[in-house]
């Protein structure tokens, strides 16, 4: 039976796998950031159904430990992954483009100068890119937790436990 490490450890491995997968267009950089990101979605997946329904006893499983759910959740993720990740990625690349400028000569050097702005250019733009792979990671973090209690004796109701 899985056990709280087993859970967070499969859904860091799954959501880290997933992310990367999902990123492999991206630049080398952002790529490990999106992967970074996916990593920790994976975690935060890989407890979450536990978080919503604590596991007092064997007998815990409702409603985020379900079939339905996990349906749920992979049909969000085939319909709205991809849109959230390009909403991430584009948000990401318009903090990027405010730190730099092109210059005379077409050479681009860094925008406004203010260490500030710099400073909050860079941390949002690094939001950005742990957010769509942080978006992978959750998902595929909270399906190896429901894949996991599938495989025990009690499995996992196709619904919710209906008490």
């Amino acid at each position: 039976m899985a056990d709280g490490v087993t859970h967070k450890l499969a859904g860091t491995g799954s959501g880290l796998i997933f992310a990367a997968y999902r990123a492999k267009g991206q630049s080398p950089g952002d790529w490990i950031v999106e992967v970074a990101g996916g990593a920790i979605g994976g975690y935060v997946g890989g407890i979450l159904p536990d978080i919503l329904e604590p596991a007092v006893s064997s007998w815990h499983r409702g409603t985020a430990h379900s079939y339905v759910s996990g349906a749920t959740l992979a049909t969000c993720v085939y319909r709205t992954l991809s849109d959230w990740e390009t909403a991430c990625r584009w948000q990401a690349q318009n903090c990027r483009a405010i730190r730099m400028v092109r210059a005379p000569g077409g050479t681009f050097v860094a925008g406004p100068s203010d260490p500030m702005h710099q400073l909050f250019s860079s941390a949002a733009e690094l939001f950005w890119r742990l957010l769509a792979g942080f978006l992978s990671g959750l998902a595929a973090g909270y399906v190896s937790h429901l894949a996991l209690d599938a495989a025990t004796p009690r499995s996992i109701p196709l619904i919710g436990s209906g008490r």
